[in-house]
């Protein structure tokens, strides 16, 4: 009796082995990460210093950072960030733009996309959406002098309405007309 509970207890450790998520899985390869390889082929193409020292700081963040990007907004106004789209969104985008409350953090299951600005990267007027890689951990300040964005880590993805499948309101009243839901927070 004892042997056959020895062995149903083990083939019942052994299945559960075989159904089981691994708990210490790796990231996937890099190779098969769409940043990793856009950023690859921009400095393999660069010539710029500048240019090639912010793209080798974007392969950096993906080699070492997390599977997912965290926008943080320390403004004294809400954000808009871009992220997954639901299921039941219908719209041809790639994505949805949503609310980041100031002082808020998005969550670590969720992959923030990009950061919409309004009045452009240099308050220009110029309305873009700015593409973050996975890994980065931004963090949104305003500058109290100009009141412009100020980010932490160097831009290089920065796109204008029309040269991504993202929703880039053009003005304040499109995006005023929208009804952005909250970003999941920490």
């Amino acid at each position: 009796m004892k042997f056959l509970q020895a062995i149903l207890v083990a083939l019942i450790l052994l299945s559960n082995l075989a159904i089981a998520q691994p708990s210490f899985a790796n990231k996937p390869p890099l190779t098969s990460n769409p940043d990793y390889i856009a950023v690859t082929n921009d400095l393999s193409k660069a010539t710029d210093p500048t240019e090639i020292a912010k793209l080798q700081f974007e392969k950096y963040v993906i080699e070492t950072g997390e599977s997912f990007a965290e926008c943080r907004n320390l403004t004294a106004n809400p954000l808009p960030v871009y992220g997954k789209k639901s299921k039941l969104d219908g719209s041809t985008f790639d994505n949805t733009l949503y609310t980041l409350a100031s002082g808020g953090t998005t969550n670590e299951d969720w992959n923030c996309q990009g950061i919409y600005l309004e009045k452009g990267l240099n308050n220009d007027g110029q309305p873009v959406a700015i593409k973050l890689v996975t890994g980065t951990q931004m963090v949104a300040k305003a500058d109290p002098e100009t009141g412009a964005i100020d980010l932490n880590f160097p831009v290089t993805r920065i796109f204008k309405n029309g040269e991504i499948n993202w929703l880039i309101p053009t003005t304040t009243e499109e995006l005023s007309a929208l009804t952005l839901p909250q970003a999941p927070l920490d």
